[in-house]
């Protein structure tokens, strides 16, 4: 009897160990970073959007009918023919200009000659000084009609080249304001001509960040098409009552955003310090809080629960039991457990061809 109840104890001893084994975690593949002290300063994202840097309503110079309008959407490159307006009337003018100028030049060639024929005889006293005052006068009137005539042409030339609306700067028709075959008056506007290659973004940020604005050179910049670093290209330290916001206008010019386009970018709202960093994603978030998994010697994975701070970028001060240098999970923490052995992964690849032949 006793003999039985050993046995039976030790058979349950060996199903309690079996069952522990199998719930016992395989090492987990995971990519390390190491905590590193970085200068960090608190940020606020703030809004903005991006736009361009000439956004311009191109306009009749001359008045006549609109003869060609180029498409909404056409690209159009500096100095080529967005709008052309009917010429006929200003070629015809151009024409009576040039007829002009030749007849008036021809009457003051014929009285800088009669000046000097008179002039010379007038030496001989064969012309009175009447005579020669009044030649001088006429052969003067001449010279100034044909000066207000050559004038005039230069005018009707200038009209006739501004008949043609060419493109100020390399970009985009976005919308007509004026349609084929309408007669438009100087000053009308006939398109909204937008620039596509030198791009700013408009943000608004509070005053009290303008001392900090001053100090950097570069803001970090977000959008549903990306990410990056955009130069500060000017700040205005000049705000409404109401809103107490300043803008800045940022340089986009490295980045293939469309006019248009929400974005926000970081603006310090605090002094840069030294902390303790590691990357945003090597935190896990639990109902427990706020923790990481440290890598110890022996390649298992302590749980350690921290507080964060600053948060700048990609990166966010922690403060917890951990030291510069300490390795923590960036990769893989998201089914780890507190002790569980690891397999250090170098690249992100490695980490998840690692787990395809685990499954």
């Amino acid at each position: 009897m006793i003999n039985l109840f050993k046995l039976a104890l030790l058979l349950t001893c060996i199903s309690i160990h079996s069952s522990a084994s199998g719930r016992s975690f395989p090492p987990a593949n995971v990519n390390v970073v190491a905590v590193e002290i970085k200068s960090l300063a608190p940020v606020s994202w703030v809004s903005g959007s991006v736009i361009s840097r000439n956004n311009s309503q191109l306009s009749a110079e001359v008045s006549g009918r609109l003869t060609s309008i180029a498409s909404i959407g056409t690209k159009v490159l500096k100095g080529e023919i967005i709008a052309q307006i009917d010429d006929k009337v200003l070629l015809i003018t151009k024409q009576e200009n040039i007829a002009t100028v030749s007849s008036v030049k021809s009457r003051f060639v014929f009285l800088e000659s009669e000046v000097k024929r008179l002039v010379s005889l007038s030496k001989r006293n064969l012309a009175s000084k009447k005579d020669v005052d009044q030649v001088i006068a006429n052969r003067d009137s001449a010279k100034g009609d044909l000066a207000a005539a050559r004038a005039r042409l230069a005018q009707s030339q200038q009209d006739l080249n501004y008949s043609k609306l060419s493109a100020p700067f390399d970009g985009i028709v976005t919308q007509r304001l004026s349609n084929l075959g309408e007669y438009v008056v100087k000053g009308k506007a006939i398109v909204l001509f937008v620039e596509t290659e030198h791009l700013e973004a408009s943000i608004f940020a509070p005053l009290t960040a303008y001392r900090f604005l001053k100090k950097t050179s570069s803001l970090a910049v977000e959008s549903p098409l990306g990410k990056g670093m955009a130069p500060i290209q000017s700040l205005v330290p000049v705000a409404d009552t109401r809103s107490h916001l300043m803008e800045v206008r940022l340089d986009m010019s490295a980045f293939d955003w469309p006019v248009g386009l929400n974005m926000k970018a970081a603006v310090a709202s605090g002094e840069v310090k030294n902390v303790l960093a590691i990357p945003r994603d090597s935190l896990v978030l639990r109902r427990d809080g706020i923790s990481i998994f440290r890598i110890n010697k022996d390649n298992s994975a302590e749980q350690i629960i921290v507080t964060v701070g600053i948060a700048a970028g990609d990166y966010v001060e922690v403060n917890g039991a951990v030291n510069e240098g300490d390795l923590v999970v960036i990769r893989g923490a998201e089914r780890l457990q507190n002790g569980q052995k690891v397999n250090i992964k170098q690249t992100n690849d490695a980490l998840i061809s690692g787990n395809k032949s685990q499954g």
